[in-house]
């Protein structure tokens, strides 16, 4: 089945299938925003928990304070629990909410209050943990392999996180600390994806000069060689997280969406976006060493 693909050839057809999805993603996010959560944003978030089984989400959203009821956020928390999140609140009120939650339900209320100061810290820390993983990645595969490679594979991380973060985008899922883990996660899987095709690329790399049709074929080849394994990898880790997803409790289902996403599009990107960026990449430079000695003759 794969024999007759030409994975290098149809980079338009490949590219085109990611930009649709990219798009997609970027317009959910310029109209509706992202549903960042109060790790970043700051907010009140209680958890309750020993509810009886009758509970409904009605029910809690009643026993709030008339202030907090219109814009509170309420989702289950296990089997017998609710979450309910807020904007910014004193800590008078967060008191008043968590007392009322309390006497109205009968049941445990655990408060978690985030300044918005302290959110804006966290939401540029987990900024900066993704930007150092890309840059040690970069450094990591030219030492390992060669420029080429790199730009090729960071051009691959960079279309995961965007599918990923457009997917939060369409869906409405809130935005945390665990999709910053998450996108971590993701990074590692995808760039393991990627280093066994660019491997079996270097091992194929004839061992001297530069000639298109050959280069190409034997990227088509080295991905071929290799295809079968990087897919059933991918099949055999996307069951237990399509169990988390559907079995999981919030928490844990935010982050099984995302590796869902990520690797999905990690996959993709390693056979169909990386491979025929590196092909152009050395295309492009091979074009450019033959300019310029015409260029300075000139």
């Amino acid at each position: 089945m794969f024999s007759k693909i030409d994975f290098v050839g149809r980079w338009k057809t490949w590219f085109a299938i990611s930009g649709a999805l990219l798009l997609i993603g970027v317009g959910f996010i310029a109209l509706r925003g992202m549903n960042l959560g109060i790790d970043f944003e700051g907010g009140a978030k209680f958890t309750i928990t020993g509810l009886d089984s009758g509970t409904t989400t009605s029910d809690v959203r009643q026993a709030l304070p008339a202030a907090e009821r219109e814009d509170a956020l309420i989702q289950t928390y296990g089997g017998d629990g609710y979450e309910v999140r807020t904007p910014v609140i004193s800590e008078a009120e967060s008191r008043e909410v968590r007392d009322s939650l309390g006497e109205e339900l009968g049941a445990e209320v655990s408060p978690t209050v985030i300044s918005p100061t302290f959110g804006g810290q966290v939401r540029s820390q987990a900024l900066q943990a993704v930007a150092a993983a890309l840059i040690v990645i970069v450094v990591f595969i030219s030492v390992r392999f060669e420029f080429a490679f790199a730009i090729s594979a960071m051009v691959a991380l960079l279309h995961d996180i965007l599918i990923t973060i457009g997917f939060y985008a369409i869906t409405g899922r809130e935005v945390n600390l665990v999709t910053v883990v998450a996108v971590l996660t993701i990074l590692g899987y995808s760039l393991y994806d990627t280093i066994i095709i660019f491997d079996r690329i270097r091992e194929n790399s004839p061992s001297a000069g530069y000639n298109k049709r050959r280069f190409d074929e034997m990227i088509n080849t080295s991905i071929r060689q290799v295809v079968r394994r990087s897919i059933y990898t991918s099949i055999s880790t996307l069951i237990p997280i399509t169990a988390l997803l559907i079995f999981g409790e919030s928490t844990l289902s935010d982050f099984a969406f995302a590796l869902l996403v990520g690797i999905l599009a990690g996959t993709y990107s390693s056979i169909f976006v990386a491979s025929p960026v590196l092909a152009l990449y050395k295309q492009w430079r091979a074009t450019a060493a033959k300019n310029k000695p015409a260029e300075q003759s000139a």
